[in-house]
């Protein structure tokens, strides 16, 4: 195995157990022994386990980016857009294949967020960027619909976008019993006619 393979094996690794595990639960030992290496392999790499957290979450952040900017820079409809983000939920499942977890539902995404802005200086405003990106790229896919007339004009298509991420990152936050797969398509036709209709 190549040096950037190793490398990047233990950061995702790491974020794995610190996202499901907390990352005052996770040792540098857990972290070798999930990766089939010694704990001395890790310092070849990272010099403690604050370094570990900080390259890590930097590195999920920048992918959870990327993968929102090639999901919204693609040639889809709003509707079809609303569909990819909550009916099949394709950020989620990104994250569980990078992550290698088959339940993505056994992450504890408000606890470690909390532990990691604690933990993290700057993490918050890179948190912050991630979703005012969304939001510009979401506000220019509804003035596009617009011009193309298949939406009427609208009020305020950026507070629109504001309200599609707040729907789409909050939803989860209300229990199990609003993740099953009609609620969230429940979610995203309502969301529909509300833009058809604002």
């Amino acid at each position: 195995m190549d040096d950037t393979m190793t490398k990047e094996n233990i950061i995702i690794a790491s974020l794995r157990l610190f996202l499901m595990r907390g990352y005052t639960s996770v040792s540098l030992i857990d972290v070798a022994k999930e990766v089939g290496i010694t704990k001395g392999g890790i310092y070849h790499y990272f010099s403690s386990k604050e370094e570990l957290l900080n390259v890590a979450i930097y590195f999920f952040l920048d992918r959870f980016e990327e993968k929102y900017i090639n999901l919204l820079n693609k040639n889809k409809s709003i509707q079809d857009t609303l569909e990819c983000l909550l009916v099949k939920q394709e950020q989620e499942e990104y994250v569980a294949t990078l992550l290698g977890t088959e339940d993505k539902y056994n992450i504890d995404y408000a606890h470690s967020g909390i532990e990691i802005v604690r933990k993290i200086p700057g993490v918050l405003a890179r948190m912050e960027q991630i979703n005012a990106t969304f939001c510009e790229l979401f506000t220019k896919k509804i003035e596009e619909a617009v011009q193309a007339g298949q939406l009427k004009e609208c009020v305020d298509s950026y507070a629109l976008a504001v309200s599609i991420l707040a729907m789409v990152s909050g939803y989860k936050s209300l229990g199990e019993q609003f993740q099953t797969e009609p609620m969230r398509k429940r979610l995203a036709d309502n969301m529909w006619q509300l833009i058809q209709n604002n």
